[in-house]
């Protein structure tokens, strides 16, 4: 069992994980109201939100004339025309920006502009000729022109909307190209994998290489959530396929993907990933990187294969070994992302990786699609998912039949 040594190192990059996936949540979070969309649009497509709200309260000050019936002096309706605007995007900047403090400020200052207003102009003795008409058209006026300006931001909006919906369709797409079910055999050994994401666009990897005489099968996730870890995905996956070609063990494949992806990220983004790579015998070669250990079930016990190292892509330099794995007929091998044992339910109980242990031991014998229907129906119902769930199943084969 190499239970303990996991410990140290997997915490550690669980720590990277989750300031990765928290700062990427809030990326996407920010759009959840429209105070932080408000926020993150250029000041150039806000200016007919403010027009439009300029321009509707704005009617206020002809409203408050037509109260008066027309004997507001023409320099104050002026006055109380632009205030009322002004004013109401004062709120609404306020009110966006969710500081609530002020707003009794601009209300005292409000007050007062009224005040001094109402003593500096004393109200006519008579209404002025054609007055209430004047009244009566610039509330019109006013009214349509903030209701085009409040169309016009919303065609805007929805349109910088749909045109992000659509890429993310596109990349959504091909991450499903990328990452399909596996479900196959190479000589002795079975394999099934399952990649189910927790968005619209997945960061995590399942995938199996089959090159003449041998066989790399491996798990990946890369930090983080939404587009931009979808793309380091699809780096990640061309650098393993075209590496796995090559001569070498796992140790120096994943220096070399390591050397690859390391100018083509972002700085704190990384991938955990676990490997299996085999041949035609029973000797497998093993290994994880900032990744949950490789399982190993025979006869009902469940062993940890693997020695804890890094994630690739977390600091530079960073060198990679391997474990050397017998297996025998009927041994089953276990590879899973935290997605899959990190649920929480309502009591904030995480479902962890005993449970998966557990699981492995009572139905090691069962078909792999069974076990894996298991294993991601147990974490659908253990809580809500919050992180992609993806495994990798492989068995050993009494036979090639």
């Amino acid at each position: 069992m190499t239970a303990d040594p996991h410990v140290g190192h997997y915490r550690t990059v669980v720590a990277f994980k989750g300031f990765a996936k928290q700062n990427g949540m809030r990326s996407l979070s920010r759009y959840h109201s429209l105070g932080t969309l408000i926020r993150t649009l250029p000041a150039r497509q806000l200016l007919p939100l403010w027009a439009a709200i300029f321009s509707t309260f704005s009617m206020l000050g002809f409203s408050v004339d037509l109260l008066n019936r027309g004997r507001q002096q023409n320099l104050e309706l002026a006055l109380n025309v632009v205030a009322s605007g002004a004013f109401a995007i004062v709120y609404a900047r306020l009110a966006l920006s969710a500081r609530r403090w002020p707003v009794a400020v601009v209300l005292a200052v409000q007050i007062a502009f009224i005040s001094v207003v109402s003593r500096v102009f004393p109200p006519l003795p008579d209404t002025p000729p054609g007055r209430l008409v004047l009244d009566a058209v610039g509330t019109i006026v006013t009214v349509l022109v903030g209701y085009t300006m409040f169309l016009r931001f919303i065609n805007s909006t929805a349109a910088r909307y749909l045109l992000a919906q659509a890429e993310i369709t596109v990349a959504r797409d091909i991450h499903r190209v990328l990452v399909p079910p596996v479900d196959c055999r190479i000589g002795r050994y079975e394999f099934l994998g399952r990649s189910e994401a927790s968005g619209e666009v997945g960061g995590d990897l399942v995938d199996v290489v089959d090159d003449a005489g041998g066989w790399l099968a491996y798990v990946a996730d890369v930090s983080g959530h939404g587009v931009g870890p979808g793309v380091v995905m699809g780096l990640c996956k061309s650098a393993m396929r075209m590496r796995a070609r090559g001569a070498g063990g796992i140790g120096p494949l994943l220096e070399d993907v390591h050397t690859v992806l390391m100018p083509l990220k972002p700085p704190a983004m990384f991938v955990t990933i676990a490997c299996v790579r085999g041949g035609m015998d029973n000797r497998l070669e093993c290994a994880v990187a900032g990744h949950l250990p490789i399982l190993r079930v025979r006869d009902g016990r469940v062993e940890e294969v693997t020695e804890p190292q890094f994630a690739v892509g977390m600091f530079d330099r960073t060198t990679f070994g391997s474990q050397a794995v017998d297996a025998l007929p009927g041994d089953l091998f276990a590879l899973l992302t935290d997605g899959v044992i990190e649920v929480f339910d309502g009591d904030t109980r995480e479902l962890g990786l005993d449970w998966a242990k557990q699981v492995l031991a009572t139905d090691h014998h069962r078909p792999l699609a069974a076990i894996a229907d298991r294993l991601l129906g147990g974490a659908r119902a253990h809580g809500p998912q919050t992180d992609d769930q993806t495994l990798l199943l492989i068995r050993l084969g009494h036979s090639d039949d």
